[in-house]
């Protein structure tokens, strides 16, 4: 596909140079070359645009599903921030605030400490935490290239290492002195205590499960049992620490949520304890942080979490978006070139950007309008700027007709 210079000598053109056929007299086939119609266009690439479209309904259905989830949860919060109470004492159960969303702020009560016995390990807090990991073969596949010629035949190395799961060596490529355990003889395990409270709160055990920031225990004091052995915090099943075989076992222990340990939480009380509470849209409010904080703080950082999440799921699904647009490029080309008001208004030679950034926004825009109008208007007509801006640097028609001709 060939296209001409000022001086009338012909060179040559890419896919993008296709809008030579918009405002310059399509009528005189003697001269210019038709586009290629949708139909013959598909014939051509049909995989890809399979595959386009595809990905397409992927990267659609995964911002709808982003922002619904996006707007739900900000609504939800919202709600629960209007209708909590903050409760004046939490070393009193007040009858007036039975069945009510509340918040309280106080050191964690822990009635029994969480113990590990072979290993001596006693800890009062909600949860404590077992970490096994096994020493085991593991097999490294490599392919070589000499001279810039890769090496068609695969080479396999193997290593021992610390894992936390089980290796199944049955699938080694060479099996022969690189045999694993078939199971862990201790496994991990998180305990959690059976009653723990905030004042005269009990927590239940949806709450509990929450504690997840866990604080690795580095304790001196050395296990009874003569066959563990211990270095740096670490609890080892091996008759040489230094010199490890396969099959032997080291133990991590952590803990999350100490007795003492200050901590926020919002939830329904109902019959003393803080359990989940549910707001008209269906959410779970259900609250917990580390330290004293307000009531707006904590809603606060609810809302950055969503927001960050949001974002993050956004990026995929433009990301989504921008391959599908690339893979149905040729025919969207063709749609367009096909089109004489298209032409005029879209300039192919953006044309995946600007579909990919203009749907995704599209997409935000009205999933926002009735949760935030000014925001959600303002991000729909945004959707239209990508093809404004590739239509102002494209140039003018004139120019577009002389610099797209084709022979």
């Amino acid at each position: 596909m060939y296209r001409t210079n000022q001086n009338g000598q012909p060179q040559r053109g890419n896919a993008d140079g296709l809008r030579q056929n918009c405002h310059n007299g399509r009528q005189a086939a003697s001269v210019n070359q038709a586009p290629m119609t949708i139909s013959e266009q598909f014939k051509e690439s049909w995989l890809t645009a399979i595959i386009g479209s595809i990905m397409f309904a992927t990267g659609m259905c995964l911002l709808f599903w982003n922002e619904g989830r996006a707007v739900k949860v900000a609504h939800s919060l919202d709600e629960a921030l209007r209708n909590v109470a903050v409760l004046p004492n939490s070393m009193m159960l007040l009858p007036e605030y039975e069945g009510r969303l509340v918040h309280l702020s106080g050191p964690l009560v822990v009635s029994e400490p969480l113990t590990e016995p072979d290993y001596g390990v006693v800890m009062s807090s909600v949860k404590l935490k077992r970490r096994v990991q096994m020493y085991q073969w593991v097999e490294i596949e490599e392919e070589q290239s000499y001279g810039g010629v890769r090496d068609d035949e695969k080479h396999y190395y193997y290593t021992t290492e610390w894992k936390d799961k089980l290796v199944d060596s049955d699938h080694f490529y060479i099996r022969t002195g690189h045999h694993n355990p078939k199971e862990m003889p201790i496994k991990s395990q998180v305990q959690i205590a059976d009653e723990v409270k905030i004042g005269a709160f009990l927590l239940a055990i949806e709450l509990k499960k929450k504690f997840s920031d866990f604080v690795e225990i580095t304790s001196d004091e050395r296990p009874e049992r003569k066959d563990i052995k211990m270095h740096s915090g670490l609890y080892y099943h091996s008759a040489d620490l230094w010199n490890p075989q396969v099959g032997d076992l080291r133990i991590q222990f952590s803990y999350a949520g100490r007795n003492g340990d200050i901590y926020s939480v919002v939830g329904l009380l109902e019959k003393g304890a803080i359990k989940p509470y549910y707001t008209s849209h269906g959410e779970e409010i259900l609250l917990q942080r580390r330290h004293k904080m307000s009531v707006d703080q904590m809603f606060h950082l609810e809302h950055v979490h969503n927001y960050w999440r949001t974002w993050t799921i956004r990026g995929l699904g433009w990301l989504v978006l921008f391959v599908a647009a690339t893979c149905l490029a040729n025919i969207l080309k063709t749609i367009i070139l096909n089109s004489t008001f298209l032409c005029g208004i879209i300039a192919v030679e953006s044309l995946t950007i600007s579909v990919s950034m203009s749907i995704s926004l599209l997409v935000i825009g009205f999933a926002w309008v009735w949760y935030r109008p000014v925001i959600g208007l303002a991000l729909a007509l945004a959707s239209f700027l990508p093809f404004i801006y590739s239509t102002l640097t494209s140039g003018p028609p004139s120019q577009q007709r002389d610099n797209y001709r084709r022979l």
